[in-house]
């Protein structure tokens, strides 16, 4: 049962979308894309026609509505589904079908409406289902399912205003200001190795050297201290300029009855010079309920004549229940080799100290490789991964896993 902070957040954000656009719906992915979103004129407006503009080089279509007044509205989502495999160093456990952590099975609604020549309206809500989960799933309980729905599975219900010459304003569910700030990523193998190393295997247990399973868990003893994520929230962007872009937030975690004040402040930039891509940033975020302090970034290039690209992120915590760090790197490589679509392999690598307390590390490596099916808006991929933990309580064994599956994107 929700409580009544969680209810009362609700409601408000349904209710700025009601009274701005009928049904909301804003966009921010956790990749940075752009975000769009419904206008005043919600759904009683009768569109001027359905989606007409077919692509023919894909087989699936948008599914995009555009309103006699120019409010566009699109329909989105994903599938994302693996078999995963993962050996404790004593005995090897398949999951079978399983969803993809790195980026769950999600749907959602964005729209947007030009209100003036200035100012434009966005508004969205994504909702994600995944109760089969690389996250969640253990040894202990390898067919775990969570089949029930609750504000866990709200990503983003809230509305903003855009301007290109005064920002972006914010109100609602979403991502803070240092939300995907570790994630920069321009590799095309983010869909299952990205920084966010523990999802591949989250719920995974660790064995112990003299056998059987300790009760860490891989998630547990990997993080990539992604600033405050999702929240409730007010949130400004500052205009871009040349290619950089300021960003801060205030905000509760009230889905999950947390009203401790949440803040924070970021800067990103993204440019092409020359041959290359650029994008990267690095922020500060403040928990004030656990007195801790995050300072995180990443940085990410793509040479695109060769496809070859590099990416950084780090991040450290200092707080009342947690003092760790972390560094994470990959070499990438992009090419065209098969005509169906661009083909991306990466190599990476994460350390991490005090993670799970003082005296703990964290190391992990991993391979994978995604080949993108254009035409089906869908992408293969494969990842080899290994984990290991040490602390001063025990000896433990390393943890292979080995996921593979398809993303479709709709």
């Amino acid at each position: 049962m929700r409580s009544s902070s969680s209810r009362a957040a609700l409601a408000l954000a349904l209710a700025a979308n009601s009274i701005v656009a009928g049904i909301a719906m804003t966009q921010e992915t956790e990749k940075p894309v752009a975000l769009k979103a419904l206008g005043t004129t919600g759904l009683g407006a009768l569109p001027t026609a359905k989606p007409d503009k077919q692509d023919p080089t894909v087989a699936i279509q948008a599914l995009e509505w555009e309103f006699e007044d120019s409010t566009k509205i699109l329909v989105y989502g994903q599938i994302n589904k693996g078999i995963l495999n993962f050996d404790d160093g004593e005995n090897s456990t398949s999951y079978g079908l399983t969803d993809n952590a790195n980026s769950s099975t999600r749907a959602g609604v964005i729209s947007t409406t030009d209100l003036t020549d200035e100012w434009e309206l966005w508004s969205n809500i994504e909702i994600q289902y995944a109760p089969h989960s690389s996250g969640n799933v253990s040894q202990l309980d390898k067919n775990f399912a969570d089949y029930g729905f609750d504000n866990g599975n709200i990503r983003r219900i809230g509305v903003a205003l855009r301007s290109e010459k005064y920002g972006r304003f914010w109100l609602g569910q979403g991502s803070m200001a240092s939300d995907n700030i570790t994630e920069f990523d321009l590799s095309g193998t983010g869909v299952i190795a990205y920084s966010s190393v523990a999802d591949t295997a989250a719920g995974s247990l660790f064995g112990l050297a003299e056998g059987g399973l300790s009760d860490v868990t891989v998630g547990s003893a990997f993080t990539n201290y992604d600033g405050l994520g999702r929240q409730v929230r007010i949130r400004y962007d500052t205009p871009e300029y040349n290619g950089f872009r300021l960003k801060t937030s205030y905000g509760q975690d009230l889905l999950n009855d947390d009203d401790a004040s949440l803040y924070d402040v970021a800067v990103t930039y993204g440019a092409e010079l020359g041959a290359f891509e650029i994008a990267g940033g690095a922020a500060y975020a403040r928990n004030s309920g656990t007195n801790a302090d995050i300072l995180s970034g990443s940085i990410t290039g793509l040479h695109q004549p060769t496809g070859l690209n590099l990416t950084f992120a780090t991040g450290g915590i200092d707080g009342d229940d947690a003092d760790g760090s972390y560094v994470y790197s990959k070499l990438g490589w992009r090419t065209s080799y098969f005509s169906i679509g661009e083909t991306a392999l990466s190599l990476d690598y994460y350390t991490g100290e005090k993670i799970r307390g003082d005296g703990s590390s964290s190391d992990t490596w991993a391979i994978a490789a995604v080949q993108n099916i254009d035409y089906w808006k869908s992408e293969l991929w494969l990842t080899y991964r290994d984990f290991s933990y040490d602390d001063k309580s025990a000896d433990f064994r390393d943890g292979q896993a080995v996921f593979a599956g398809l993303r479709i994107k709709f």
